[in-house]
């Protein structure tokens, strides 16, 4: 681009356009991975080697598929959607106990959750989490407050 004294300087862009051309159609390609759903488990002849199948009725998500004729050995995990808002008071704290305040939230999830703190004042705190069961939570704290953990 040429120097010049002009005031507004100016900015020329072009654009070239590069076009493909195929002259053959080329061979198939290998079948890809599909996910399939449903409404309960798969049936075994659904799907192919290497599919992935998801329940709507539980959230339970399957695969790969090991092998055209069955799903018996595929993987499967829950995937849950399940949330919960679970609020405690002041005096439902417990402790000190060696320097730690305490809370125990029992959700009734069936496993681990997520799990966010908030504070009365609505603000997003840090605590300590111990998973006590699938089923049950301990929320460890430096200072008792009273709040809400949002378990997902």
């Amino acid at each position: 681009m040429p120097i010049t004294n002009n005031p507004v300087p100016t900015v020329v862009v072009t654009e070239e356009v590069k076009k493909v051309v195929i002259s053959s159609v080329g061979v198939q390609g290998p079948r890809g991975k599909t996910i399939l759903n449903g409404f309960g488990a798969p049936a075994d002849n659904l799907g192919f080697e290497g599919d992935f199948y998801y329940d709507k009725n539980t959230t339970r998500f399957y695969g790969p598929k090991l092998n055209d004729a069955s799903w018996a050995d595929a993987t499967n995990y829950l995937l849950s959607t399940s949330t919960g808002t679970f609020p405690w008071e002041l005096n439902q704290v417990t402790g000190p106990v060696g320097g730690v305040y305490s809370v125990v939230i029992t959700h009734n999830f069936g496993y681990n959750p997520n799990v966010t703190v908030k504070a009365s004042s609505g603000d997003i705190l840090e605590t300590g989490i111990d998973y006590n069961s699938l089923n049950e939570i301990t929320l460890t704290m430096a200072q008792p407050f009273s709040g809400t953990a949002i378990l997902s």
